[in-house]
Order: C-alpha cells, then structure tokens, then sequence
C-alpha cells in the first residue's frame, strides 16, 4: 500500500510539470506572410515587414531626407510667356471694349433727372410737356391752355371756356430719366472680329511661373472683369467701401467680403480679427484630435495628432501626425525624427519625376516649356 501511495505522489508530480511547461509555450506560425500578403498582427508578417491596412508591407525605406526641395519653372520675364505674340494691341484696338463689349456706360442708373450732372457717365433726355405735345427741358418749354376769349374755346384742349381758370393751364415738362446708353456700343463693328485684337498675349511672368496679366492703365483696360478699377497698375475689385455692390461688404486688400464677427465665421485654425478671418494655427492637442476626428479618413487614430510649431514658422503652431516608420507616411516623404517629412532632392530630373512633368509641346498660345529644377 505504501509504495502504490509513492507511485500516485510521482505520477502528481510529473502532470503539473508538464501543464507548467505547457502553458509557457508560444505558438509561431508555420510560415510568415510574405510583402502583400494578408495579416492580422505584425507577427504574421516576415521580419523587415509590418502589417499595414491587413497587409505586410515593407514598413521603413533606406531614403536620405535631402534638404533641398523642388520648383515649378516656367518663365524668367514676361517675353516667356509669350513667345512672337505681342503684349498690347495695336492701337486701332485701343475702344474695342466700349465699342464691343459695353452696351451702357459706368456709373449711371436709370432715374429720374432734370440734368445731365444727375446721371454720371450718362445723359438727361428732354422730356416730354404733359399735354400739347412736344419736347422739353423745364416747364417753360411746353404752352399754357389759356380762354381764348375771342373764340371761348381754350388754346391747346379746345374746351369752351370762359376764363382761363376753366383751362388746363402751364404744361408740366416731365417723363425725363437718366439714358445709360453707351452711344459708341456696336457689337456689328469690324473692330470685334477683328484678329489682330484677338492674338494678344495677356499673361505675365509672376514668381517664376506664367499667370494672367492684370496690370492696367486705366479703368477702361479693366472692363468686363470682377476686378474693373484699376489701382496701382493693376486691376482690382474695389480700393475702398463704396466700390462694393453689397451694402454688407467692406472693402479688404481690394476684395469686397463681409466682415466677420466670429471665429466661428472663419474656417477652423483662423480667427477673426477686426472682421478679417486670419490664420491662428491650432492651440493644444485636443483640438488637433478632435478636429481629425471630425474630418475622418486615414487609417491613423485621430488621437496620435500633436500640436506643434511649424518648420516655417516658429510662432505658428500645426497639427502633426507622428510617425513610427516609413509605412506611416506618404510616398514622397519618411520619417524622421519622429515625423513625416518629405524625401527632398538632390536633381532636376527627380524634380521632373516627383511633378510629373513629360511630353511638353509649345504652341502659339503656350510658348514655354515648363521645367523642373532642385534648390534650395
């Protein structure tokens, strides 16, 4: 009996060590996946991999951050742009807009005058007498139906009459208002279709790059645009409150906008600041989160955002997303120092390649060759 109670305690013994070694064994998989294959955890994925979106992908990339960075190169001076084409029209052009395109002239409405001075850039018509017939400038100009006492019929109705307070008395001169009508608007002028005004080059040579040319020597090279005053040799919406169509709108940096009164009013990170929306930057971490929260998309939690100072500028503060790896940033950045930044470059030719730039042709209308080039 004794030595059957011995056989049972060592039997004992020998289980519970084997369920102790059982519980510390870790499971490997049988093989890991491979780049592009499905994953659920970054163990189920080959070393150098990391399970990105259920997919192994490569999760860092042998790149050198570069501190240079790429420009979009189009011209050097206005003539760039242009190639043959002339900049300014031949003189014969110099009304073609009047002529053309302005069927009533500026500064004048439709109301009622007694003069030329009441209606702007426009004309005071005569008018009409209130009865008799005929044109006229004042009451003056129109006849009086007076008794003719010889015949006892009134001069201008033909009513008997016997005094002339049975007549109609002094014509009124009225049915006068202000004619808006541009007297050299005609749209059938050879002037309209005429193609040497038509092939002028109207862009210039701004920062590198070719954009429409709003410079102006007067009002009327401004004519048939939002902006049609021209300031400063150029052409601009408005210079100050009055110019502004809206009763509600102000005139800021020569844009009609109606002043805010709340932040709320201005896209978020901005603030407004004497009814003006300004850029403020973000002002804590939560904010970052909750507005990416609200934004949605991306696979990143919204809560990894930090708000920080920019590289551009040190007292501006924006939402970053930190970075573990390469896989956590866009194609043309990695991470560095915790942080997506983009690649650089150290060539033109990686310029061309990162905008795109290929099979370039010119023409008449675009005589350039836009070009890429590396900086810094």
């Amino acid at each position: 009996m004794r030595m059957l109670w011995s056989l049972l305690l060592v039997l004992g013994i020998t289980g519970v060590a084997s369920c102790n070694q059982d519980t510390k064994t870790t499971v490997t998989p049988a093989g890991r996946g491979a780049r592009g294959e499905a994953c659920q955890a970054r163990n189920d994925c080959k070393s150098g991999l990391a399970c990105v979106n259920g997919t192994c992908s490569k999760n860092d990339f042998d790149i050198s951050v570069n501190a240079m960075h790429c420009d979009r190169i189009e011209c050097e001076e206005d003539k760039d742009c242009c190639g043959d084409r002339p900049r300014e029209a031949p003189a014969k052009c110099a009304d073609r807009i009047s002529v053309c395109l302005t069927p009533t002239v500026g500064d004048c409405t439709a109301v009622t005058c007694t003069a030329d001075s009441q209606c702007g850039a426009g004309v005071c018509p005569a008018g009409t007498c209130s009865f008799g017939g005929g044109t006229c400038e004042e009451d003056a100009d129109c006849g009086a139906d007076v008794c003719d006492t010889t015949t006892s019929y009134c001069t201008l109705s033909g009513s008997y009459c016997t005094s002339d307070a049975s007549c109609l008395g002094q014509a009124t001169c009225g049915y006068r208002s202000c004619d808006c009508t541009n007297p050299d608007y005609n749209p059938a002028d050879p002037i309209c279709v005429d193609p040497d005004c038509d092939d002028v080059c109207t862009l210039r040579c701004d920062d590198e790059l070719c954009v429409p040319d709003t410079s102006c020597d007067d009002d009327d090279d401004c004519i048939g645009s939002v902006a049609d005053i021209c300031e400063d040799d150029r052409c601009v919406e408005c210079v100050e409150n009055d110019d502004c169509s809206d009763s509600d709108e102000e005139c800021i940096n020569n844009v009609c906008e109606k002043p805010c009164e709340e932040n709320e009013e201005c896209p978020l990170f901005h603030a407004c600041e004497d009814g003006e929306c300004v850029e403020r930057g973000c002002g804590s971490d939560t904010e970052c989160i909750l507005a990416a929260g609200r934004a949605g998309g991306g696979y990143e939690d919204p809560r990894m955002y930090e708000c920080l100072a920019s590289e551009t500028d040190e007292d501006m503060h924006v939402c970053k997303l930190p970075c573990e790896n390469d896989a956590g940033c866009a194609s043309s950045e990695v991470c560095s120092d915790g942080y997506c930044v983009f690649i650089g470059c150290k060539t033109d030719e990686e310029c061309r390649a990162y905008f795109g730039i290929e099979n370039e042709e010119t023409s008449d209308a675009k005589p350039y060759i836009t070009k890429a080039v590396c900086r810094k």
